[in-house]
């Protein structure tokens, strides 16, 4: 992110014309912005920060100036402390970088609208439940993982049945969106997915159980249940497949459908 004179100096301790001097002493390891022309904001990167708390940490009464370039020539202001005091003063949400563009790997950009579409969200979420899950088999303590990723899998259950049912009833109740998509396509969702669904909606039915480990909302604290995380990943990849597909297929029928008119 982007900060100006008097930011960057809130950062570093020291007030804005200390900032401003070290810019101009050290403008070759700085961007352009930290040393503008004349009538323009003068502004400073996050790699600007970096060199500047670098300095600030080098500097005396009587700096050696010599021995703080040789320093940033070696790159020592990317030591982990130096990012560590950046990321420390740095929000969560900031404004897009100047340079943004399909190279950074490292971020997102959220602009409002969220992903294209209500499937791409939905197979997100099961990537990320996935990946959770394999990181709890790769593990060796599933325990330590189970909640999330029950709840990980739920959630995106939920959302694929809220999408293949058009529901737009506020419900959380797997059983009941079960009900809404077998009314609106006029079939019996088959077995075994349906029962697997079923399944999970009895152990939570309102969605809190795996979420606030909240016993009172699913079975009765004396019931017990062995889940076989290989299993488990093999029933949601047909659940998940199944519904994906007929998805597709009610998009494709309802395109088809809107062509013959």
């Amino acid at each position: 992110m982007n900060r100006n004179a008097s930011q960057t100096a809130r950062v570093l301790g020291v007030d804005a014309q200390q900032v401003k001097n070290w810019a101009y002493l050290f403008k070759e390891y700085l961007s352009s912005n930290a040393n503008p022309p004349k009538g323009q904001a003068r502004t400073f990167s996050d790699s600007d920060l970096l060199v500047l708390a670098y300095i600030c940490e080098h500097w005396e009464a009587e700096p050696d100036l010599e021995a703080i370039q040789m320093g940033l020539n070696q790159e020592n202001h990317h030591d982990e402390r130096f990012m560590e005091h950046l990321y420390m003063h740095t929000p969560l949400l900031q404004e897009p970088p100047d340079e943004l563009d399909e190279t950074w790997r490292h971020g997102i950009l959220l602009n409002g609208g969220g992903v294209d579409g209500y499937l791409e969200l939905a197979r997100n979420y099961r990537q990320g439940a996935e990946a959770l899950l394999d990181s709890a088999l790769n593990s060796g303590e599933p325990r330590d993982w189970s909640y999330p990723v029950l709840f990980a899998y739920r959630h995106t259950l939920e959302l694929y049945l809220k999408i293949i049912g058009e529901i737009h009833e506020t419900t959380h109740s797997l059983r009941r969106c079960v009900y809404l998509v077998e009314q609106r396509h006029g079939k019996r969702i088959g077995s075994p997915i349906r029962g697997w669904i079923i399944e999970f909606d009895k152990i939570d039915p309102r969605g809190t159980a795996f979420r606030y480990a909240d016993d009172e909302a699913g079975t009765p604290k004396w019931a017990e249940h062995w889940i076989d995380f290989v299993q488990f990943k093999f029933a949601m990849k047909q659940v998940f497949e199944m519904i994906d597909h007929a998805i597709l297929n009610a998009g494709a029928r309802s395109q088809s459908a809107k062509n013959t008119k």
